[in-house]
This record gives C-alpha cells, sequence and structure tokens, in this order.
C-alpha cells in the first residue's frame, strides 16, 4: 500500500551513512545510519524513532514475510534475520574460527540474538538456511555453528518509523520501507530517500528490563 510522502522537513532524511565492513576477507555486509532533522521540539521523539530504526533494521532487511502471531512466522526467514543480525551487529572477526569456505559462526550467538529479536515463545532449531540474494549460511551440526561465506549484501529496504503508538504491554510502529537501490544524491551531495515503496506495522512486546521483540509484521491497511 503507497502513501503521499509527508510534507513535513522534519521527517525528511537528509543523508544515509553507508558503511560496508569486511570481516577479515570473508563476508562484508552493509549497516547504515539515517539521520533526520531534529527541532527542540521533536528531538526526543525522533530520538526515540531512531532506536527502533536501529533495533528492527535486521528484521527488515530482507523483507520478510507478514505474521500476525510470532509462532506463524516463517522460522527461516527468522533464523536468517538472526544471523544477519550478529554480522551486522558489529561481530568482531578476530574471535572467530575460519574455514577455506568462510567464518564460523558458533550457534549460541545466533541463538541468543533470536532470543533479543523475537523472544522466547519459539525454539530454536538449527539448519542451513537461505540469506538472501543468493547467499546461503550452513549449518554444521559438528562444530555447532553457521559458515558465513566469502560475500556481501545490500539490505532490500532501510527502515523509517513515521509513528509511535505505545500501548501497555506491546508498541506499534508504522514503518515506511526505503528501498536502499534507490537512494540518490542531491547536487549538494546530500543523499535523498526515497518514496516510501510499503508501509508496514511492525509490533514490539515488552520485557521486562525494558527492551523489546517482534511479535508481529503486518500490512499497513
Amino acid at each position: 500500500m503507497e502513501h503521499a510522502k509527508k510534507k513535513s522537513p522534519l521527517n525528511f532524511i537528509v543523508g544515509l551513512v553507508v558503511v560496508i565492513f569486511t570481516v577479515i576477507g570473508v563476508v562484508s555486509v552493509v549497516d547504515f545510519a539515517a539521520d533526520k532533522v531534529r527541532s527542540a521540539a521533536n528531538k526526543a521523539k525522533q530520538e526515540q524513532a531512531q532506536v527502533y530504526e536501529d533495533f528492527i533494521s535486521p528484521v527488515i532487511m530482507n523483507d520478510p514475510d507478514t505474521f500476525d502471531d510470532i509462532t506463524k512466522a516463517n522460522f527461516q526467514q527468522l533464523l536468517s534475520i538472526a544471523i544477519w543480525s550478529v554480522i551486522d551487529g558489529g561481530a568482531d572477526p578476530e574471535k572467530y574460527e575460519y574455514t577455506d569456505d568462510g567464518m564460523l559462526m558458533p550457534q549460541k550467538e545466533v541463538e541468543d540474538e533470536f532470543i533479543s529479536l523475537f523472544g522466547s515463545e519459539i525454539a530454536v532449531s538449527h539448519s542451513t538456511v537461505d540469506g538472501g540474494d543468493g547467499v546461503t549460511f550452513k549449518y554444521s551440526k559438528k562444530k555447532q555453528c553457521y559458515i558465513i561465506p566469502i560475500t556481501g549484501i545490500m539490505p532490500i529496504y532501510l527502515p523509517d518509523v513515521t509513528e509511535i503508538n505505545e500501548k501497555d504491554n506491546s508498541v506499534v510502529l508504522t514503518v515506511g520501507y526505503l528501498a536502499s537501490s534507490d537512494w540518490v544524491q542531491d547536487s549538494d551531495g546530500n543523499m535523498v530517500p526515497p518514496e516510501p515503496g510499503k508501509y508496514m506495522k511492525i509490533t514490539l512486546g515488552k520485557n521486562g528490563d525494558g527492551s523489546f521483540f517482534v511479535k508481529a509484521i503486518q500490512n499497513a491497511d
């Protein structure tokens, strides 16, 4: 579902920093940060939106299928997201082992990241999984790890949180999906965002410690 682009300059993304990092020549991925124009009146709100954008960015980067309940989600997609989130979270390359096929990521790290992103309602089972864009994360039961190949990938979408509705034990975000391939540069060298390809509702549950986890991804309409 497409919506008209908001005219408020306070919601206008003025820059995009794309960081491509390489793990000892083994794996390169894209990280990003989108800085928005802030006024004194809405600075706190925009900073809050940025916190949510940072959290959900690995979730929406490969555009997973919608689900009303996390237990009904495509588990393979969630597993892939957890692996990408470990990589994109600044994992120290020096602490991992390597083979000719790539970097060995312990399954425990993937499990911890999975729970951090999606809560503990789903038991994590390990298997080889599609990482998107032709990337495959092979699982080694013998070594209890995932083999991260020599490759790189651009996220399909970047998030733009446009609305935040907080409830007792959850937060419902309206998120514009910005195609990462459609950003352009203006005459001043600033990165200009595209119109959102679509809007989605992402519901986050709240943990007792104040952190949150993804409960649902639904069409905005």
